[in-house]
């Protein structure tokens, strides 16, 4: 469930003295998203289902750190800092550790972090600034984010006038309807670090476990012959097991793909084609004897076009 609220670093931009005012507010949200300090309740709602997580971010010695604890469902805490995410389940009393990038983007609670290169995101997705609305007490400035083309997702953004931290996020199909929305219910900007409650001495109780390795491949095994615009190779990843399987990561710079790649050792048709959860579409199928999964939030016809056209390099 904390795939959707994995952390995202925005890329560092000065503002130019002829920015427009979109840049200017993409400018704002950057800052507050590295430098601000917060706490708040975060509500996720993804069709008639509804998660609330309780988030603190802080800078510490110039160092960014974020908590997300669950209040719905199994109680979960993540904490993510220096590349690491650190996941804890208090019920079963274990901890795994895994790199912040383990193969898609990195994300933060509420968005994906814009590419560096804003000329490819306009020529993608068309920006428009909207209406002021009233967010967790605040005061927001809207923003749209609207593609330009069938193959990715809008977004609806809602950034707070005053420091420019997103409160809230739409996904929005090429319908305009909602498929998640994540929203805080209450925020407080603070001017230090909030306390972090893990507790160092308990945790030392708990199973430790590493999550599987991976090594990045610098050489291509497999491309894909067929690519919407804009989507481009960002990782390739080899997992270290005796049958080695491959996660490739496609992404135009909002949205991303990842492609899992493993040898199969039987058929079973019954895996092959679409599948759906939330705003996650997924397709599989057969290329010879390998299985390609493409996922990601995006159309379905988008993780069909990428998994269909898999092939390995000759």
């Amino acid at each position: 469930m904390f795939r959707t609220f994995s952390l995202f670093l925005f890329f560092s931009l000065s503002l130019a003295a002829n920015a427009s005012p979109v840049d200017h507010w993409l400018d704002k949200m950057d800052q507050a998203t590295k430098s601000q300090n917060y706490q708040g309740t975060l509500v996720i709602r993804q069709d008639d289902k509804l998660q609330a997580i309780k988030v603190k971010q802080g800078v510490t010695a110039g160092e960014n750190w974020q908590t997300l604890e669950s209040q719905t469902g199994e109680d979960q805490i993540i904490f993510r800092k220096n590349g690491s995410v650190t996941t804890i389940f208090p019920g079963k009393k274990l901890i795994t550790v895994s790199s912040a990038k383990t193969g898609a983007e990195d994300k933060g609670p509420l968005h994906p972090a814009l590419p560096e290169n804003r000329d490819k995101l306009k020529q993608l997705y068309l920006l428009e600034l909207g209406n002021e609305e009233r967010v967790a007490n605040k005061i927001t400035q809207i923003m749209h984010m609207i593609p330009r083309d069938k193959h990715r997702y809008g977004y609806t953004f809602w950034l707070d006038k005053q420091s420019g931290l997103l409160l809230k996020c739409d996904l929005l199909n090429n319908k305009g309807r909602v498929l998640e929305q994540l929203m805080y219910s209450d925020i407080e900007l603070l001017t230090s670090a909030p306390a972090n409650r893990l507790d160092d001495s308990k945790l030392a109780e708990f199973k430790k476990v590493m999550l599987s390795k991976s090594t990045d491949v610098k050489s291509k095994s497999w491309y894909a012959e067929k690519m919407p615009a804009g989507f481009v190779l960002t990782r390739s990843i080899k997992t270290n097991q005796q049958q080695p399987a491959y996660h490739m990561v496609f992404s135009d710079g909002m949205a991303s793909v990842s492609v899992f790649i493993e040898t199969a050792k039987e058929k079973q048709k019954t895996l092959v084609g679409q599948s759906r959860m939330g705003p996650v579409n997924a397709y599989s199928s057969f290329v010879n004897d390998t299985f390609v999964t493409a996922i990601g939030e995006v159309p379905a016809s988008t993780v069909r076009m990428i998994a269909t056209s898999m092939q390995p390099v000759q």
